[in-house]
């Protein structure tokens, strides 16, 4: 049976753009059913956010139907990551365009059932435009007569966690007339479109100006389920961050308008700024990035590069600040994120274990200190391997926010959208393992929350939901491709 699947596999591998349509029109159907399970325009005016189990209430079948669903969209994406391996045809890239295209715009239309941040971007939006208040130091909950507090959920007393870059941009749509939940959700899964369509384009261009297999890398991010569902279907800022930085890489490795290598240089710091500035965890890929400059500027110039980088950094961080000014008072949120959430990851469940013999303090420190020092660990090795040229930057940068996630102390299942492009940028097939691995585990641990805490087990405690979903999540992902590579190379070493 094997050997026939296999047979037929290569069968179709022969036609590959023929199969690629025919799984491009099986995902549109898929992402076509999830719109209409949870449709934005029937649940959008609603006084207060929902989620799949609150939509779906008795009819199990909803989150089943999800489930399936999903796992066929990432069965297809493979398929498809297969079809077009090897393949330079240019109606394969026309194909994968045009069906990323189509599965983003179907998804505007869809509620956002697994994350309420596309709401929360229309009420801090509202603080500003409408309250006047500063929507970087002033918490939802200093406006309790707001119709949008209750979608601030558990953020209701932090300030945005955002940049000023973002918060400039929230604010414009918001003057704009976007200030409802279903006008401004409409708004900001524009943004997000918008943000999907730069990063392919630019992916396009990067892999193409690197001689790479065009096709592939582009069809890794455009029809990774993760990416459409959560950065498009949520409406995620992220989408725009991860724009800013890839137009930073294109910059340093094209050089466009025919600049000098340091008026290059200037640039794309420039375009990694903005990236940091509309949201922080672009910061890990900007040091990546200066480094990456560094090494190939010759000694004696780095200096007077580093002094204007700084300037330029400095210029734009002060411009975007200057409406939320003073910028110390304007982290606030930020910092919170960074230093006071615990959810889901492997030092979150270290904390609730190790709560049980230490006392509160203890046991927050203890692993959140052991994540901070591995991850440490892994950017000097990964900075010393980049600069020695033995590691090329999409593979740094996979390596670094990788290890950041698995030492971080808070989780959220949209943040692998972060290893993607330079996933679909590497040159390692690993890298794309992990990652993809990352994405599927991170989307199916819904499976633990609704299915299995809510509807089979729920009187589990935090610690025996972290013990399951943890290891799921984190666990396959890490050790999976190192196994199977493990298993390859044996065997090859057998056959020897």
């Amino acid at each position: 049976m094997t050997r026939a699947l296999l047979h037929s596999l290569n069968q179709l591998r022969r036609r590959p753009t023929f199969m690629l349509g025919l799984l491009g029109l099986l995902s549109e159907l898929i992402y076509l059913s999830y719109v209409l399970l949870f449709p934005l325009l029937l649940y959008g005016n609603a006084p207060r956010p929902y989620d799949m189990e609150q939509i779906a209430g008795s009819r199990h079948w909803i989150g089943i139907a999800w489930s399936v669903e999903l796992l066929a969209l990432y069965l297809a994406f493979i398929l498809a990551l297969t079809m077009v391996r090897g393949t330079r045809s240019p109606l394969a890239t026309r194909l994968v365009v045009f069906f990323g295209c189509l599965f983003s715009l179907t998804l505007i239309w869809l509620y956002p059932v697994t994350a309420t941040d596309l709401f929360q971007y229309v009420l801090r939006a509202r603080i500003w435009v409408v309250h006047y208040a500063n929507p970087l130091s002033t918490p939802p909950a200093a406006f309790p007569g707001d119709p949008l507090l209750p979608f601030a959920g558990e953020w209701r007393v932090i300030p945005s966690p955002y940049g000023p870059i973002w918060e400039l941009l929230a604010g414009s749509i918001a003057r704009l007339g976007s200030v409802t939940p279903l006008s401004g959700a409409l708004a900001y899964k524009g943004v997000a479109f918008g943000g999907y369509l730069a990063c392919m384009l630019l992916l396009h261009s990067l892999v193409h100006h690197g001689k790479k297999n065009g096709a592939a890398g582009v069809l890794f991010f455009a029809w990774n389920p993760l990416v459409l569902v959560q950065g498009v279907g949520n409406g995620h800022n992220d989408m725009l961050m991860l724009a800013w930085v890839l137009l930073a890489l294109l910059v340093w490795q094209r050089g466009t308008c025919n600049l000098q290598v340091i008026g290059r240089s200037l640039l794309s710091i420039a375009a990694a700024t903005l990236a940091l500035l509309t949201k922080m965890s672009a910061g890990l890929m900007s040091f990546l990035l200066i480094l990456n400059i560094l090494r190939d500027i010759p000694a004696r110039r780095r200096t007077a590069l580093l002094a204007a980088m700084g300037s330029v950094v400095a210029a734009l961080a002060l411009l975007a600040f200057a409406p939320f000014w003073p910028p110390w008072h304007s982290i606030v949120g930020v910092l919170d994120e960074m230093s006071h959430r615990y959810t889901y990851t492997i030092a979150a469940t270290l904390r609730l274990w190790l709560s049980g013999f230490l006392s509160a303090q203890a046991a927050w420190d203890a692993p959140r200190t052991a994540g901070q020092l591995l991850f440490v660990g892994v950017l000097g090795w990964t900075s010393l391997r980049l600069w020695q040229r033995r590691l090329d930057l999409a593979s740094a940068g996979f390596l670094v926010y990788f290890a950041y996630l698995l030492g971080g102390a808070s989780y959220r299942i949209w943040y692998p959208l972060w290893l993607v492009p330079f996933a679909a940028l590497s040159i390692s097939q690993m890298v794309r393992q992990h990652t993809l691995l990352l994405c599927l585990t991170s989307e199916l641990s819904i499976v633990f929350f609704y299915f299995v805490w809510r509807w089979l087990w729920p009187q589990a405690s935090w610690l025996q939901m972290h013990l399951l979903v943890v290891p799921w999540q984190f666990g396959i992902p890490l050790f999976l491709p190192i196994v199977l590579r493990a298993r390859w190379v044996s065997g090859d070493a057998r056959g020897l």
